[in-house]
């Protein structure tokens, strides 16, 4: 009895002192607990204190930069003011003595030019470099007819500012288009199209021309070429019901085909490559072109002006097939170039793209359907 009485004590003293440890660990680990959430506070309000001064930094350096950037801005707007004619108030008239022809062109005029060089060089920033002649107008070494009709033109833009930009005529279209390039007068650089006045039987819907009858229709582009660098363009093959024995023609002409020329690929001053045959045209001098090659659906056929070598390059799905060079008094007779197109059988169906700068590499040739097309015929057909 005595012996379960003393184990009975030694066990409630374990006990006890068991529980002594255990409260003096929890109040341990509150002290612990409470350092840490001190510590936490101490921190989040160094913390905040420093997000606080960042931010002032940051609005300070922004409210800074933003004065900068308004500045800078203010400072390009007068310099375009100085670099650029904006004022449509202004009163003065501009003598110009164009390689000796005299005009009159009112400054304000030259507002509906902004971003051209002409706009530039009457500037206040530069019209004091504008050389003068002896009776001290401003002297353009210009083409005079061609600085005419930009003179006239602005003129009527004054009187009417939807005024068509003129006609030029085709002797100076190689002078204009030198000379709007030089001068940045995006105004008088076309896009081009097919031509809606052809006098053919083609049914034409924008760059998309079809055959309705049989026998040659040969219709051209609106604009002829750009002569003041190379071009290129491509033809697309809609539909061929019998490329093996039906003809599509495309090349250029150094005119507008009218009358009995729309139904005949002999025109004068005029070349094409004629599909199943080749390279067509009594102005070609030299000709290392593919020949017989047939036109079949799906295929694009291109055509390269070099201005500088005046070669011209034929490509099939944007493959070289070869170029050909003209006859120096074809040259001569020939300073424009329009691009021309043939279709020979009802059903055939064509689209023209003269947005492209030349044959992209990145389009890879349909290998089968070159093969196919320079297989051609056994013959060679006649045209």
């Amino acid at each position: 009895m005595e012996s379960s009485q003393l184990r009975i004590t030694e066990n409630e003293a374990l006990i006890e002192s068991s529980f002594r440890r255990l409260i003096a660990a929890i109040e341990a680990e509150r002290e612990k607990m409470r350092s840490t959430w001190t510590q936490i506070d101490e921190e989040q309000q160094v913390t905040g204190d420093d997000l606080a001064r960042l931010k002032l930094d940051t609005e300070e350096w922004c409210r800074a930069e933003r004065v900068k950037i308004e500045n800078e801005w203010k400072r390009l707007d007068r310099l375009r003011e100085r670099m650029s004619v904006l004022s449509p108030s202004s009163r003065e008239v501009l003598q110009i003595n164009c390689s000796g022809a005299i005009f009159q062109l009112p400054k304000r005029a030259l507002c509906f030019i902004e971003g051209s060089f002409l706009n530039h060089m009457f500037s206040d920033a530069y019209i004091q470099s504008v050389p003068r002649d002896a009776q001290g107008r401003y002297f353009l070494d210009f083409n005079p007819e061609c600085f005419g009709i930009i003179v006239d033109w602005l003129t009527k833009l004054e009187e009417n500012p939807h005024a068509s930009v003129p006609k030029v005529p085709e002797q100076q279209k190689l002078n204009m288009d030198m000379l709007a390039e030089a001068l940045s007068l995006r105004q008088f650089v076309f896009g081009n199209c097919l031509r809606t006045n052809h006098g053919t039987s083609l049914k034409v819907r924008g760059n998309t021309a079809e055959a309705t009858h049989m026998g040659w229709q040969i219709i051209s582009a609106e604009h002829p070429l750009k002569m003041s660098g190379n071009s290129f363009f491509e033809i697309r093959i809609l539909s061929n019901p019998d490329p093996n024995t039906d003809r599509i023609a495309v090349g250029l002409c150094g005119h507008v085909p009218t009358g009995a020329e729309v139904h005949t690929i002999r025109i004068k001053d005029a070349f094409v490559y004629n599909s199943n045959v080749g390279i067509v045209g009594d102005v070609v001098e030299a000709n290392n072109c593919q020949e017989r090659i047939k036109f079949v659906e799906g295929m694009t056929i291109g055509v390269r002006h070099d201005i500088q070598t005046r070669l011209t390059h034929f490509f099939v799905n944007r493959s070289s097939i070869g170029s050909c060079s003209l006859t120096p008094d074809a040259l001569e007779r020939m300073p424009v170039m329009y691009p021309v197109f043939g279709l020979h059988a009802v059903g055939q169906k064509i689209e023209a793209d003269f947005s492209l700068s030349g044959p992209l590499a990145s389009r890879k040739p349909d290998a089968e359907k070159v093969v196919e097309a320079m297989g051609g015929l056994e013959g060679h057909a006649s045209d």
